[in-house]
């Protein structure tokens, strides 16, 4: 399977449709080059992410994008006002019950250690340099968003949403892989017979 057109394909699909599925086929792009591209040696979701908390590199050139871009540290300031209210939490899939974050506000490489890690900021966005926790933010809202923790009626929802997603794809467009205009669709690399806008009768 060619990984790349794969990639490219989840990012295109993400400039159409509502923000509640734009984020989902821009994290899905987000993943697969962190997992396919980037960090080959990395099995799960979670050590991609961890690893990607530790990347100097893109850690560097992604707070420089904000430190430029206006409208990207708007989206950031909206997210950190909004979480310095009501901190973000992750729904459990189990029991629906909302709890702290494993991973937030924390250094350490293993789920055991993170237990002394709590503290007061758990949820929240330090400030606009907050690099690990603006992942954090990222992964934890998709974990919300794919256990059903997300309503697209609410209007905090669509604010983290929406802000998600305008902050995510600006790294994924700046990853010199997405630096030119693909239009693919998702849908059209794995059912060649149905094109995006037309539908087709339920059988």
């Amino acid at each position: 399977m060619d990984f790349e057109q794969l990639i490219r394909s989840w990012h295109a699909q993400a400039g159409s449709e509502d923000y509640f599925s734009k984020y989902v086929f821009e994290y899905l792009a987000f993943i697969a080059y962190l997992k396919r591209i980037k960090f080959t040696n990395r099995v799960t979701d979670s050590s991609a992410i961890r690893a990607l908390k530790y990347d100097a590199e893109v850690r560097n050139m992604y707070l420089d994008l904000v430190a430029r871009d206006n409208h990207l540290q708007q989206s950031w300031q909206s997210i950190k006002n909004e979480l310095d209210e009501r901190p973000l939490g992750e729904l459990d899939k189990n029991t629906d019950d909302v709890h702290a974050i494993w991973y937030w506000d924390c250094d350490c490489q293993n789920v055991q250690d993170q237990e002394s890690h709590f503290c007061d900021q758990q949820g929240r966005i330090r400030n606009l340099e907050d690099w690990r926790n603006m992942i954090e933010f990222w992964h934890s809202i998709r974990n919300n968003l794919f256990h059903g923790g997300k309503n697209p009626d609410d209007e905090r929802d669509q604010l983290l949403i929406k802000a998600g997603f305008e902050t995510l794809r600006s790294l994924m467009e700046e990853w010199k892989h997405f630096s030119d205009s693909f239009r693919l669709s998702i849908f059209n690399t794995f059912l060649p017979n149905l094109k995006v806008g037309e539908s087709q009768p339920l059988t």
